[in-house]
């Protein structure tokens, strides 16, 4: 499942290879990766970078606060979608696309937002992002 997810981001089609993140050695960093996760994705996704993201800082990308679990970049770029069969464990996305709360209501798909906040729902979700200057409104309702 995430071998699929993977062959379809963009992180893929740049030439980016499981390797790039992983140590299939092994490390004391969950899911083997090279460094602890935000280290890792800030190295090429920092707020200065031209990759992205483009805002002049974290927080103000996340709109939460810095070093909060809603800051996280696996947060919502690899939420955990589907268990591996183990109850409780479950696999990250790795097509690095946000799951807007438009995809769960569309095509039943968990997205970051109210897998997070469960005591709200997709509407209160949308209605926030709506008042996000940096998210497309476009991009919200797809």
């Amino acid at each position: 499942m995430q071998g699929n997810d993977f062959v379809q981001s963009v992180m893929y089609q740049h030439g980016v290879m499981c390797a790039t993140c992983h140590d299939v050695h092994g490390t004391e960093n969950y899911a083997q990766l090279r460094k602890p996760a935000d280290k890792l994705c800030l190295d090429c996704h920092g707020p200065t970078s031209p990759n992205g993201p483009h805002t002049t800082s974290l927080e103000e990308h996340t709109h939460h606060k810095d070093g909060s679990p809603g800051s996280q970049c696996v947060a919502c770029h690899m939420p955990k979608i589907e268990t591996e069969g183990v109850p409780g464990s479950f696999v990250s996305s790795h097509t690095f696309k946000f799951i807007t709360p438009a995809m769960t209501d569309k095509y039943k798909m968990p997205n970051p937002c109210t897998t997070c906040h469960t005591d709200k729902t997709t509407d209160w979700a949308t209605k926030e992002m709506m008042g996000w200057t940096t998210a497309s409104p476009w991009r919200v309702g797809q």
